[in-house]
């Protein structure tokens, strides 16, 4: 659990990048933005998604979490848990309408949107949008988002280390079967009735 602690704490770090950057992060997001995929994007200071984009954190499916959790803070704790607790995944309006995204860009448009966009934040001066990124960030902190954060890593390195009776039986068809089988195999045990 201490070494899965450390690695995954490199994990966070990683994925806080554009968190912890001085200039504005924009995500242009496309297809499938999941697990790590789904927190990056969150820790961008905006996000533009086409509209086939669908976001998630299915881990809780195959008995793992990801170790950042950004998604409480910025959907709340409800549509979270939601999210969380069933490894459900949403489209990119249903991601609008959360708060998750920014805007919505038809896929063909979605290049010529995020430059747009970029273009348009260009324009603005480098030291102001420096200053309001970190005073949004440090509001953010003052609100515990940072003790949040180590304590989905705390929760999750114990869990990640631990052998549960479905992850076990999961890895087991992968590794027999292959991901595909393994993914088929939860998805016929999730099946709506």
């Amino acid at each position: 659990a201490l070494k899965l602690h450390q690695r995954l704490g490199i994990s966070v770090r990683t994925l806080m990048t554009p968190w912890t950057l001085r200039k504005p992060v924009i995500a242009s997001v496309q297809g499938h933005c999941l697990g790590g995929g789904c927190e990056l994007a969150m820790f961008c200071d905006l996000t533009i998604a086409a509209d086939n984009a669908v976001f998630g954190e299915p881990e809780i499916l195959f008995s793992h979490l990801g170790p950042a959790l950004p998604m409480p803070m910025i959907i709340g704790h409800k549509r979270a848990r939601e999210l969380l607790y069933f490894g459900d995944t949403i489209d990119a309006e249903t991601a609008l309408e959360f708060g998750m995204i920014n805007r919505v860009a038809p896929l063909d448009e979605l290049r010529a949107a995020t430059m747009k966009y970029a273009k348009r934040l260009a324009l603005i001066a480098p030291e102001a949008l420096a200053a309001a990124k970190l005073a949004v960030n440090r509001g953010a902190e003052a609100g515990g988002f940072r003790n949040a954060l180590q304590a989905g890593l705390d929760v999750c390195a114990p869990l990640y280390a631990a052998t549960t009776e479905v992850g076990k039986e999961f890895e087991d068809i992968r590794s027999r079967d292959g991901l595909k089988a393994a993914l088929n195999w939860r998805r016929a045990q999730l099946k709506d009735e």
